[in-house]
């Protein structure tokens, strides 16, 4: 701004509000992903998933398919930066996942942390643990956050 004014410090999003238009696509719909818990300062979510059996990796086998895996990574990922950046989400340019178990059928929990706010690129790290608390996927992505 001239005169020497600084610009009006920018408002904060309503981090449940976002999550209510998130939920209205019907992917995200369909993932039935909660938002438990988030903390703004810390760039971090979480979330809690109730099993579906269409997220079974085979009708009459145990087990959750790793690409619902990978979908709750890519948005609990994308969210934890929307909230650490107060922005909108952001494309993914790149998304790595390491299946350390089978997830078997029952509730899970997602847990994201923003790792590096960029002008260009931004990280975020989640894991994804089962019922029992056991941990069973370990994901980072990577989001374009040009803008």
């Amino acid at each position: 701004m001239d005169g020497g004014q600084s610009a009006p410090p920018a408002l904060e999003i309503d981090v449940e509000r976002l999550w209510r238009g998130w939920k209205r696509s019907p992917f995200h719909g369909f993932l039935r992903m909660d938002l438990a818990a988030f903390d703004r300062e810390a760039g971090t979510v979480e979330f809690s998933i109730p099993f579906k059996e269409a997220y079974r990796r085979a009708p009459n086998e145990e087990g959750v398919h790793g690409g619902v895996l990978a979908a709750v990574i890519d948005v609990a990922a994308d969210f934890a930066l929307a909230v650490a950046m107060n922005r909108m989400g952001f494309p993914t340019v790149d998304l790595r996942i390491d299946y350390l178990r089978m997830a078997p059928d029952g509730a899970m929990t997602a847990k994201a942390r923003a790792v590096k706010k960029g002008r260009t690129v931004s990280v975020a790290d989640v894991e994804v643990y089962d019922g029992r608390g056991r941990l069973c996927a370990v994901g980072r992505g990577a989001y374009a956050t040009a803008g």
